[in-house]
């Protein structure tokens, strides 16, 4: 009689606990940390990627590091961000940047924005990455370059159906732990010393 009785009481006890345990941890996780991923060329990616980058007015720093960057919307985008004081970091590819259709030469020598790139050294050593940073803020990656294309904002002769565009996709991720985990991967990269210095 007396044993079940402090079995009932370590089990009351057990969840209590458990239930305590669980609701602080619900209880701390922030309402405004959230992941979302859209896909294109369902979604234009290119909407979307302005209406974060534009987030960077309010902490005036600005993160990027992208492979192909033809979109001639976000460079412009870009410029607004610099003349509005926003400090950008632009890392790219070193062979991406040679394409005839590349916008980086639109933010050349522009206050505010400094450009640097990986030296390729072979053919598969390239940077690769599709992201941009803003502190605090957002973490965006996935397959989409800036490119029309690839966001889902292309138009040829007219026609922007789908058939136009690239499948791909891009994740916004507002979890401030991750955010700095890929700041800090960022400051390793735009660290190299074998990086070519534009801005």
């Amino acid at each position: 009689m007396m044993f079940h009785k402090i079995n009932r009481i370590n089990r009351v006890y057990f969840y209590f606990i458990l239930f305590s345990i669980l609701f602080t941890s619900v209880m701390f996780v922030p309402a405004y940390a959230r992941t979302t991923t859209y896909f294109s060329p369902k979604t234009n990616l290119q909407n979307i990627d302005i209406h974060w980058l534009n987030k960077s007015l309010k902490v005036k720093r600005l993160y990027i590091a992208m492979y192909s960057f033809t979109d001639y919307k976000i460079a412009k985008d870009l410029l607004y961000l610099a003349h509005k004081g926003v400090k950008i970091y632009l890392y790219r590819d070193d062979k991406q940047m040679k394409d005839r259709t590349d916008k980086t030469y639109i933010l050349e020598n522009v206050r505010n924005i400094h450009i640097e790139v990986k030296r390729d050294e072979g053919f598969w050593n390239i940077m690769h990455n599709k992201m941009f940073i803003i502190p605090g803020i957002v973490f965006r990656e996935g397959s989409a370059n800036w490119s029309p294309s690839a966001e889902g904002a292309s138009c040829y002769r007219g026609n922007c159906g789908p058939s136009e565009n690239q499948d791909n996709n891009a994740t916004y991720i507002t979890d401030k732990r991750e955010i700095n985990i890929a700041l800090h991967d960022f400051y390793r990269i735009w660290g190299r010393k074998s990086n070519i210095v534009i801005n």
